[in-house]
């Protein structure tokens, strides 16, 4: 089966995800753009190459505010997938372009929709959600809010209903999918949770390294890690106000941040002025998947106070607890409640101070605790159990003869 997928970049985790697929026999064509993209967070590292086939293509911001490839009709003319797999935003050219929906009915192609999904309001209950769960961009910049953005979004959800009225199946990375997808008319059985995952084959093999290597940090029972991208939407500021909480009761406990970006200046800044600067160790960005294993193999536990990412995917592979708060969903799917974390209260200092103090109480549970996070990456969510779900999904999304 010949399988296109649309992205706007190829994240070092995504090409290892690609190349398993592929040598699963999926037949792989990748569309990215041609310079750079306008919809992944800045800094996350991009690869180049792979075992696939990987074409670039000019993207542009269509008239309707998002961004496109104008290009893709004649990619898929000349490329003839079975499958045509979308994510946002790419999948509204299925409903703005005309062009793109006559070239996959010419050679059969299925559509396949593939989201977290993240932010996606139920249909027809946009107001009630976004009052729920207010939407901020990387700046922790308030997005819902006036007449204008709640038009926005009552016009999206029509056409996001549209485009899967015509998909085939969807591919999803969160069981949140069955909540949210059948209310724009996606039925259960259209829905692939195929979850998302780093390559932990590597991980794995890297770790045994770790375990053999000198230690880079002085013993600790206490020691809280998070990784990252230091911007406001992942709320290390959050972190820094719990953690200042803690040091009252556990003055030996540490807090050791690795990452850059736009607010590490800040965050320093916020650690001196709660007098806890000799307590938390800021290490810069780190891509050496050693010495990243070195930190996470040396610390007690992960927190991730906002945002995430396959963060949560990595810390547990080398047996972390993990302490988190639902953000985007994928985070239910990893992290049980008292077997291998804790979630609190999203955006609450007080509630992840209670919860990293109860865990400190303990050192034994917190490493029975890191042992079921890691038997929960090499029994459920791993890059071979993955690419396979992958690989399920394609072979019912072949018995469907409906193309656009």
């Amino acid at each position: 089966m010949k399988v296109l997928f649309t992205f706007g970049g190829i994240p070092h985790y995504l090409n290892a995800m690609l190349n398993k697929i592929q040598a699963k026999g999926a037949d792989i064509t990748v569309v990215s753009p041609r310079k750079g993209n306008t919809t992944i967070g800045k800094g996350v590292k991009m690869v180049e190459g792979g075992t696939y086939k990987h074409l670039t293509t000019f993207e542009k911001k269509a008239f309707y505010g998002k961004s496109s490839f104008p290009a893709l009709p004649r990619i898929i003319a000349e490329e003839k997938p079975d499958i045509v797999v979308m994510g946002w935003p790419y999948f509204l050219q299925i409903f703005f372009q005309p062009a793109l929906r006559k070239a996959m009915k010419a050679c059969n192609a299925r559509l396949v929709i593939r989201e977290i999904p993240f932010q996606t309001p139920p249909y027809g209950k946009i107001t009630e959600y976004f009052k729920e769960h207010p939407m901020y961009d990387e700046a922790m910049r308030l997005l819902s809010t006036g007449a204008g953005f709640y038009l926005r979004q009552w016009m999206t959800a029509g056409i996001r209903k549209y485009c899967y009225s015509k998909a085939v199946g969807t591919l999803n990375y969160s069981t949140a999918a069955y909540d949210i997808l059948p209310s724009y008319g996606v039925k259960k059985e259209q829905i692939h949770v195929t979850y998302n995952s780093t390559d932990t084959e590597a991980l794995l093999k890297e770790k045994e390294s770790v375990l053999a290597s000198p230690a880079i940090l002085p013993p600790s029972e206490r020691r809280l890690l998070h990784i990252g991208r230091l911007v406001k939407w992942k709320r290390v500021d959050l972190l820094i106000d719990a953690f200042r909480k803690v040091t009252a009761a556990y003055p030996d406990a540490e807090l050791v941040i690795v990452g850059d970006g736009p607010e590490l200046e800040n965050l320093r800044q916020q650690a001196a002025k709660l007098q806890i600067a000799d307590k938390v160790r800021f290490i810069g960005a780190v891509y050496d998947p050693k010495i990243l294993g070195a930190y996470m193999n040396e610390s007690s536990i992960y927190v991730l106070a906002g945002m995430g990412g396959l963060s949560i995917n990595d810390a547990m592979t080398y047996g972390m607890p993990v302490l988190c708060s639902v953000c985007d969903s994928t985070e239910r799917d990893l992290v049980i409640e008292g077997k291998n974390g804790f979630f609190f209260k999203d955006g609450d200092a007080d509630s992840l101070a209670a919860k990293i103090e109860m865990m400190f109480e303990s050192p034994e549970q917190c490493r029975r605790m890191g042992d079921a996070s890691e038997r929960i990456i090499r029994e459920k969510i791993n890059i071979e159990i993955v690419s396979e779900r992958y690989m399920a999904a394609f072979r019912e999304f072949m018995k469907v003869s409906k193309s656009l």
